[in-house]
């Protein structure tokens, strides 16, 4: 059930970016241990600009596979409360197996990134730059544009190339 104060309370103090870093942290399956993710992207915040945590999202989706891992994710959402870990009460977790990070496009940047990846031992991780994606040139552009638009300040007015690295586990 939802409580009117308590969601003013989180909307006044914290940002999406802290609440999708919530959900990170509670997340321990497999060799994914969330708390780890967070430690190191607050340790390493000069690398990436926001991250998202979600199901995989597939573009084109031919399969409905994005739409699937939407529906997986309402109904997870539909019941999910945290409980400490010795409940015999247990609700399905947020299901999110793939993290996405959006950067710039800088070699040293990018390969840092890459290297957290093994360190958290993610399964596959991969850079989506819009280079061999069917709808490559609206990628780039995108990505380009919003990096420009989100991060272009006094001190650097100069465009900037994004790219989005993904991080998934099975």
């Amino acid at each position: 059930m939802l409580e009117i104060e308590k969601i003013q309370s989180i909307a006044k103090y914290y940002s999406p970016q802290e609440l999708f870093a919530a959900l990170v942290w509670q997340r321990q399956f497999n060799q994914f241990d969330g708390e780890e993710v967070i430690r190191d992207l607050i340790k390493n915040s000069t690398l990436w600009a926001s991250f998202l945590f979600t199901k995989p999202i597939f573009a084109p989706d031919e399969n409905g596979l994005s739409f699937s891992g939407l529906i997986d994710t309402l109904l997870a959402m539909t019941n999910y409360r945290p409980m400490p870990h010795e409940s015999i009460i247990n609700f399905v977790s947020y299901p999110a197996d793939t993290l996405y990070i959006l950067t710039e496009n800088q070699a040293t940047i990018v390969s840092s990134l890459l290297d957290l990846g093994k360190k958290w031992r993610a399964d596959a991780v991969d850079i989506i730059d819009g280079i061999n994606e069917e709808y490559a040139f609206r990628l780039q552009r995108c990505l380009k544009a919003r990096l420009t638009e989100t991060l272009m300040s006094e001190n650097k007015p100069y465009q900037r190339d994004a790219v989005v690295i993904s991080y998934w586990w099975d």
